[in-house]
């Protein structure tokens, strides 16, 4: 497998539990590769910059890499957004949206990344399985845009729920999040079932 993780807005690439868990990661050896830079311009971020920085990284997502996405709020919709430009031979294994969205959250400068329907249907067909992991008090996302994104992603999704985390950053003790770890490890068995 090979990872690719996605900040949040005003992050960069070890921001909240990123940087631990590129670590943990590459000290496990689950995968052949983990990536996650800094996306350009964090504080007042372009969608159609953070995708070209995405795709300069990885020109061609492969079936064969089984690649694993993994973001924390802002990398959500970016990865939704790659997911929709997928061409014809490009698959993830797994998409693992930390605190994601979809909609309009009411905060101007991140309004580019969510100005325009999702195409669900592209989104599904271009990865294997959905992780959507959302808090009950998350002071920015509501918990029912998680669920709402869980029923947008149909069967191949699953939908966990952290109680009392927050935003799931730095700001309520996230520096790392050893549960993410687990349900990654998860994904390169066999029979893949997500811990409780």
């Amino acid at each position: 497998m090979k990872f690719f993780i996605f900040h949040c807005w005003g992050g960069d690439g070890r921001s909240c539990w990123s940087g631990w868990l590129q670590e943990e990661l590459r000290v496990s050896g689950l995968g052949s590769g983990v990536l996650s830079p800094d996306f350009p311009d964090t504080e007042n971020p372009r969608l159609s910059e953070w995708l070209a920085a995405a795709r300069r990284l990885v020109p061609s997502f492969e079936p064969k890499d089984e690649w694993v996405l993994v973001s924390h709020s802002l990398g959500g919709p970016t990865i939704l957004r790659l997911l929709e430009s997928f061409g014809p031979g490009e698959k993830a294994k797994a998409v693992i949206l930390v605190a994601g969205f979809a909609k309009d959250l009411g905060i101007p400068q991140i309004r580019n990344f969510v100005d325009k329907e999702f195409d669900w249907d592209k989104i599904r067909d271009a990865a294997d399985r959905f992780i959507l992991i959302n808090s009950d008090n998350d002071q920015f996302i509501p918990l029912d845009e998680g669920r709402r994104m869980a029923k947008m992603l149909g069967a191949k999704c699953e939908f966990l729920i952290e109680h009392g985390a927050g935003h799931i950053n730095e700001g309520a003790g996230f520096t790392s999040y050893p549960r993410l770890l687990e349900i990654i490890k998860k994904i390169g068995q066999p029979t893949w079932k997500t811990p409780p």
